[in-house]
């Protein structure tokens, strides 16, 4: 009997996990509907993945993954949280790169992270992961603006090409603070654009919010020829930090 119930549990939980459907969210509709507008939408768990830690134990840095190269010739890739103050992670023009990205961001409170990418048809593709948290990230002040040294450090970059699977994986990083300007005193100040260029040309212009950790590190990928890679990261203090590749 005892393996019995155990039996069903266990396909209750696998179900649970695998359901193909939306999470429900009051903040869902609200948010897609400016996005979206008339566009047809398909949930799409087979051509986009997503890797979440299963519980976000530290809501300040959350990393997350996302992989879409199965929708061929996309165009665009959002990203957002539901219950954050500050719901859109990016807004990303995928159209001369590939919709991979990963990066840590933070939490306010257990979230569905949302995947959307508008195929050459101008259908929207959508998937979706839980992150469990305790929450609070969004309103904590950043450690690295507290740094003695931080006028020196600021805009600091780093990064490097890898290749994977026959594509350009990108590592990038930069000393910021990426403020939300939640805190009671504190102001933002994040990097608010991200432009990946071959020399001048622009292959991806990539807008970002503070929802994402400071000091973040990204992950880009390419699958065409490049010749001088360079990224700038644009602050929302008129700051431009470039990072030759």
């Amino acid at each position: 009997m005892k393996k019995f119930v155990f039996t069903i549990i266990f396909l209750i939980v696998n179900i649970n996990l695998s359901a193909d459907e939306i999470i429900d969210s009051s903040s869902f509709l609200d948010i897609t509907k400016p996005i979206m507008g008339e566009n047809k939408y398909v949930f799409d768990n087979k051509n986009i993945k997503i890797q979440v830690p299963k519980f976000a134990d530290n809501s300040l840095q959350v990393p997350i993954y996302i992989d879409a190269s199965k929708i061929m010739n996309a165009k665009r890739m959002l990203i957002f949280a539901d219950y954050n103050p500050i719901p859109i992670i990016i807004d990303m023009d995928i159209k001369e790169i590939l919709p991979v990205f990963s990066t840590n961001i933070k939490v306010a409170n257990e979230t569905p992270l949302r995947i959307l990418v508008l195929d050459n048809k101008n259908i929207w593709h959508v998937n979706n992961a839980l992150i469990k948290s305790l929450g609070g990230g969004c309103d904590v002040s950043s450690l690295a603006s507290k740094d003695k040294s931080f006028a020196k450090k600021l805009g600091i970059t780093k990064g490097k090409i890898f290749i994977k699977n026959n594509n350009k994986r990108i590592k990038a990083s930069i000393f910021h603070p990426m403020e939300t300007g939640l805190i009671f005193g504190s102001l933002e100040f994040y990097i608010e654009k991200i432009t990946i260029q071959d020399s001048n040309k622009i292959l991806s212009t990539i807008k970002t919010t503070s929802a994402i950790s400071e000091n973040p590190r990204f992950i880009f990928e390419i699958n065409k020829k490049v010749k001088n890679l360079n990224i700038h990261f644009f602050d929302n203090e008129g700051n431009d930090f470039k990072l030759e590749l």
